[in-house]
């Protein structure tokens, strides 16, 4: 039996989507949920707090890969450092984080700059602690991700790099 992934964001739009890929490609996975939660289809979730620090050291114990899909408008940076910290103590083999594109491009220089575009900046602020962390890391800048279409794929938009299959990039590591 593998480490499970632990998905960060795996109740979300684009994180149940990712997890339901991993599921699909024989992963065990593990999701962190603000929310406390029964396992389901095979499914582990840890209820926890990126805001607050809390609960994440249980949900990064043993997992190898991380998959940090949680986002929000604000304090993107201050939950990928506390996702950091934890996964660094526990030795995470990898720190795959899902950005946005165009987060390095925007400009935000004034107070209108961030009230307007304060998401971008606060994602490149995420990308840069992932990146400075010290642990092996992805950083994905995805397109717009939002409504699941019936065949799994997106209806409004794709993965940066997709092909228009509809199919999120799946992990190789499965279950033996």
């Amino acid at each position: 039996m593998t480490s499970p992934i632990l998905v960060t964001g795996g109740t979300g739009t684009l994180g149940r989507l990712v997890v339901r890929r991993l599921r699909d490609a024989g992963c065990d996975v593990r999701v962190l949920s603000r929310r406390s939660r029964e396992a389901e289809d095979g499914i582990q979730f840890v209820s926890g707090d990126l805001a607050t620090g809390e609960g994440i050291e249980v949900a990064v114990d043993g997992a190898g890969t991380i998959v940090h899909c949680a986002g929000s408008p604000k304090g993107d940076e201050d939950k990928a450092l506390n996702l950091v910290r934890a996964a660094s103590r526990a030795g995470a083999a990898h720190l795959v984080y899902i950005s946005v594109v165009g987060a390095d491009r925007i400009p935000i220089d004034s107070r209108v700059d961030r009230a307007m575009f304060g998401y971008f900046g606060s994602k490149l602020a995420a990308e840069r602690i992932v990146a400075g962390s010290g642990l092996p890391f992805t950083t994905l800048r995805a397109t717009q991700l939002s409504r699941p279409d019936p065949d799994g794929g997106t209806a409004d938009g794709k993965a940066a790099g997709d092909t228009g299959s509809g199919r999120l990039p799946t992990p190789t590591n499965r279950r033996r």
